[in-house]
């Protein structure tokens, strides 16, 4: 699910103007340019029924959007909130509803860089395998 997620974002045009091909899971590539965005998975949502494991999942997932001014990390999580409340199919993850469950303003210092501008946002994204 993580990979086609990834695929998913840099497909979209409107995100990809924002971070390029700068999507990555975990962490920044160090380096790397900003605006960037970074995912892990906070909890997978295995879903159950009494007759055992469920298809679709609930996975709880923070995305970071970092940049140098936090209007262009406003603006990524802006086009995040868009692609995710969509459903769509990539790869082999059937994509349903995504829900924006929370959303943190913070910012640090990076050496070299200076102050960076982090917005954290939870999503509760409904998949299933294809």
């Amino acid at each position: 699910m993580e990979a086609d997620l990834i695929t998913r974002l840099l497909a979209d045009s409107g995100l990809s103007a924002l971070v390029g091909n700068r999507v990555n899971p975990v962490s920044r590539v160090q380096g790397e340019g900003l605006p960037a965005l970074t995912l892990m998975t906070v909890s997978p949502g295995r879903a159950y029924t009494f007759a055992g494991a469920d298809r679709a999942r609930g996975t709880l997932m923070q995305f970071d959007a970092w940049a140098i001014r936090v209007a262009q990390a406003k603006a990524v999580i802006a086009a995040l909130t868009g692609i995710l409340e969509t459903p769509a199919t990539v790869g082999g993850t059937v994509f349903d509803m995504s829900f924006l469950q929370s959303e943190r303003d913070g910012h640090e210092d990076v050496p070299g860089i200076g102050t960076v501008f982090r917005i954290s946002a939870d999503f509760l994204i409904w998949w299933q395998p294809l």
